[in-house]
């Protein structure tokens, strides 16, 4: 345990252990812990007892998939140990449209596209390699899982954030692998696809 989170929890329980002496009933507090590597932590604190509060994710129970054939259910445990390798990238491009979305409002068309390259040179390093590598089929389901969860087609998505001419250049690129980036996601025309989609919702806001 390293010093600075020793320190933490010896104050809060000196802290705690001063009110109870000090009150006849236990008093009850929510405060935060900030760790020294930036992370945020919020507890409660009721006379000498500390609870860590923490907002867990949403569980989906579901029945299981049924298949018509021995076929489709290898495409779907193939589209399954597909969309786990790319399920990261897709959150993480979410997060930063919607950052960039957030650190452009009320910014012109230049200086919204200026903070666009910015982003794209802080990742570029961190994702270049691994997504090269992807398959087409690992390229179509980041694509899907990203319009799926914004409800825009990617075409839409580039456009607003690189420009028309560069959405243009990069559905022309899109179609030479088999992707059209400005038809979206569409329910009911690859069930595998749905139904892959729906076993990994993205569900940040």
């Amino acid at each position: 345990m390293n010093r600075p989170y020793i320190l933490c929890w010896i104050f809060l329980m000196l802290f705690g252990m001063h009110e109870m002496a000090a009150q006849s009933q236990p008093s009850v507090y929510d405060t935060t812990i900030i760790y020294h590597d930036g992370r945020v932590m919020r507890v409660r604190i009721e006379g000498t007892d500390t609870l860590i509060m923490a907002t867990m994710p949403d569980v989906v129970i579901k029945a299981p998939p049924t298949f018509a054939h021995d076929e489709e259910y290898r495409q779907y445990m193939r589209y399954r140990r597909y969309a786990m390798e790319v399920l990261p990238y897709a959150i993480e491009a979410i997060k930063l449209y919607r950052q960039y979305e957030a650190e452009t409002t009320g910014l012109n068309k230049r200086k919204s596209r200026q903070y666009a390259k910015t982003i794209q040179k802080e990742v570029k390093e961190e994702f270049t390699d691994p997504l090269k590598d992807l398959s087409r089929t690992q390229g179509k389901l980041l694509i899907k899982m990203i319009e799926r969860h914004l409800n825009t087609p990617m075409y839409d998505v580039l456009r607003d954030i690189r420009g028309p001419m560069t959405a243009t250049k990069w559905q022309a690129v899109g179609k030479l692998y088999g992707y059209d980036l400005k038809e979206g996601y569409t329910l009911g025309k690859d069930r595998i696809m749905d139904m892959i989609l729906e076993d990994f919702q993205i569900t940040i806001p």
